[in-house]
Formats: structure tokens, sequence, C-alpha cells
């Protein structure tokens, strides 16, 4: 989460297993200043010591396969009930 110019902060850190691709939630909802900007990072290890990785010679791409990488980064939003949901989630040009 980008807070400005220099300052950022790391919401979730996940250590994913295969065996389990689920949700993450926080445990504490986070209130975002308007503006914030949210990013999903993640890195495939496609090296000789991923358990899990089929074949290290092989490049990794993106695909739906599980041998592929799959990585989607999702986050729900909470508005209060009175905010109007169409104006709320419209995108405004940026002004320069």
């Amino acid at each position: 989460m980008a807070l400005g110019l220099i300052a950022s902060a790391t919401l979730l850190s996940v250590k994913w297993h295969f065996h389990w691709q689920l949700s993450y939630v926080l445990a504490e909802p986070r209130l975002l200043k308007a503006g914030t900007t949210l990013q999903a990072v993640a890195w495939f290890d496609n090296s000789r010591n991923n358990p899990h990785n089929p074949d290290p010679s092989q490049a990794v791409h993106w695909g739906d396969q599980t041998y592929d990488e799959m990585m989607v980064g999702f986050f729900d939003v909470a508005v209060r009930a009175s905010v109007d949901k169409w104006q709320f989630f419209l995108r405004k040009p940026v002004l320069e």
C-alpha cells in the first residue's frame, strides 16, 4: 500500500503453500485514505529449492494449470450504505 510519495506499508504477507489456496483476511479492517494505491506483488520460486516446482529448467508463464503462475491479487472494499456506489467506483481523470 503506497502512502504518498515515499511511504508504504505491507498489509498482508503470505507464505504460500500449494495445498492451501484460500483467501486471506486482515485481522482488523484498514481504513484507507482517498487516493491510496494498492499493489499485489508476488514471486514465483522457479528454483530447484522449491519442492513444488515440477521442472526448474522450464520457464514459468501465466496460465490456468497448477504448473503455471496463477497469482491474482484481489481485494474487497466496503463503503458506507449511504454512499452512491455507482459514483464511488467511477474512475475520475487525473488532473496534471
